[in-house]
């Protein structure tokens, strides 16, 4: 399934000041990420967006798939996007200049809080890591880089020689440069044993920066998945200063956490969905047009909603309408290179949620 733009120039050369279009257009473009996964049944869109936009908008789709609360969950369920992405640890390496997600938990013998890594969403182990004591008492973490610790720590303070150095985890191969960063503190520490049963539950906190790159992201997914359901071209005024803050991240952000309901059946704060699933829902009425979404709603999430004011209603025709679908994932690994189906939600117009 496909929806192909009519206009023959790239969807973000209007309004003036964005796209200058001497790129030639992109044939095929996922509105939900690539690295979420294809679902059987979805939408691509078809010379919306040129290569030079598409290469921009990648780096704010780096973002939401690996800074961002999607990025744990989709490490810790194992979902898989294209396969010649270069990996990369989302909780040691930073992701366009910002901080790596951080999961923090107690030590249960030790009882002290670390730095956790997960590898699944019932496996968690201790990072390679530096724990201080600053002057004032509070703690400082700091994920061991190989060939960079000295840098980081600078990039910490410039007076982190002053701190105490509580803690340090680390392999062999890191042993000769935190041996010539911080050699005379380690020869200070005692060694003490931090081995964790297999079957013992820690309870950690983790914590994700919600930037200006990921909100741009939301509010493109919201936009194009938009294009690709409805019958807009893109190129109506009303969606102008969407696609401003859009491309330059101009303007109030359109795009906010709220309390609304995008499915009825899973009101009450004890219910789930069975499979974890995407949700994207749509619609316009006489008090705009707007696009409300979830990610990673599952067995053990019901995550926060995510709304997006996309603009005035721009049809001539419809006072209103709205849209919704799910794309869920499969149980089990399937051969068809498909992570699961993509299925039109069955509700009447309106229903999805109060604005």
């Amino acid at each position: 399934m496909d929806k192909r733009n009519r206009e023959n120039r790239c969807l973000y050369t209007s309004p003036a000041g964005l796209c200058p279009g001497t790129s030639p257009l992109h044939p095929k473009e996922h509105y939900l990420p690539a690295g979420l996964g294809n679902f059987e049944g979805d939408v691509r869109l078809r010379d919306f967006i040129c290569y030079d936009c598409q290469k921009r908008f990648a780096q704010l789709e780096e973002v939401f798939l690996r800074n961002s609360t999607e990025a744990f969950f989709r490490k810790i369920l194992g979902v898989q996007g294209r396969k010649n992405n270069n990996p990369k640890n989302i909780f040691v390496e930073p992701t366009l200049g910002l901080p790596p997600l951080t999961v923090k938990a107690m030590h249960p013998s030790l009882q002290q809080e670390f730095l956790w890594e997960m590898n699944s969403d019932t496996e968690a182990y201790l990072m390679h890591q530096l724990l201080f004591r600053k002057p004032d008492g509070t703690f400082v973490h700091v994920p061991i880089r190989s060939g960079l610790i000295e840098k980081k720590l600078e990039e910490q303070s410039p007076t982190w020689r002053e701190w105490q150095l509580v803690a340090c985890i680390a392999g062999e191969k890191d042993e000769e440069e935190l041996q010539n960063v911080v050699g005379d503190a380690l020869k200070q520490m005692p060694d003490s044993p931090l081995d964790v049963a297999e079957s013992q539950q820690i309870e950690g906190q983790m914590n994700a920066m919600i930037s200006l790159p990921y909100i741009r992201a939301i509010a493109k997914i919201a936009f194009h998945y938009v294009l690709a359901m409805f019958q807009f071209s893109g190129f109506e005024d009303e969606f102008d200063d969407l696609k401003r803050f859009i491309y330059h991240g101009a303007g109030e952000p359109l795009a906010k956490i709220v309390d609304d309901v995008i499915l009825p059946e899973v009101e009450p704060d004890h219910v789930r969905l069975k499979q974890w699933s995407h949700i994207l829902t749509a619609e316009f009425n006489q008090d705009g047009f707007f696009a409300r979404m979830l990610f990673f709603a599952g067995p053990r999430l019901k995550p926060f909603t995510w709304r997006v004011r996309l603009g005035a209603n721009p049809s001539r025709i419809l006072p209103q309408r709205s849209i919704g679908w799910r794309y869920t994932y499969s149980d089990e690994p399937s051969t068809s290179g498909y992570v699961g189906k993509a299925a039109e939600l069955q509700q009447g117009p309106m229903i999805f949620a109060k604005l």
